[in-house]
């Protein structure tokens, strides 16, 4: 409720599956002031909460198949935060139609600020001058994880060899497969 409260957004009524508890229907009625309506047992289409996490898996399965070949994955839950923007700016909003669901709730998405690239592709990495050796590398093998939505134009990386994140504004990506639009 606070997400949504901050976007400015004040919903009226909260639609359920049967499976509620009784605590949390006093909640949405006395604290949250919302008119309840349980959708019929067994009816899941009607019920847009069901529709919407369905609508996720695919989303997020179709992420999970195109990551890289050794993506480790114990890392699938790094990936969440921006899948939950890319459906969003997939999906229209169900209170402005001509809108995205990410737009209604947060505004335009600005694409220079937060570029996207493939969720747990491996990328290249570059190491700093100040953070390397004379000798060294210049760059370390990792998988992208995400978009940084505090920095400018930055990616958060995992990094193969130190099993840590890193945030980067210089990486080289390898994907898997491209398709170019004929």
């Amino acid at each position: 409720m606070l997400r949504l409260k901050r976007a400015g957004i004040e919903p009226k009524k909260h639609i359920l599956d049967n499976e509620v508890s009784d605590a949390m229907k006093t909640m949405i009625k006395d604290e949250y002031k919302m008119e309840l309506e349980l959708v019929p047992p067994g009816c899941h289409r009607r019920n847009a909460a069901e529709v919407a996490i369905r609508n996720f898996k695919a989303h997020f399965l179709s992420i999970l198949a195109g990551t890289d070949d050794d993506f480790p994955p114990s890392l699938w839950d790094r990936l969440l935060p921006q899948a939950e923007i890319t459906i969003n700016l997939l999906r229209q909003s169900n209170a402005t139609p001509k809108v995205s669901a990410y737009a209604h709730m947060s505004g335009p998405f600005d694409y220079n600020k937060m570029p996207l690239a493939p969720m747990g592709c491996a990328v290249q990495v570059h190491e700093k001058t100040d953070k390397r050796g004379t000798w060294a590398y210049h760059s370390v093998d990792g998988w992208y994880i995400d978009t940084s939505a505090e920095h400018y134009r930055t990616h958060r990386c995992h990094i193969k060899d130190t099993k840590s994140e890193r945030f980067t504004d210089t990486a080289q990506f390898h994907h898997k497969n491209i398709t170019r639009p004929t």
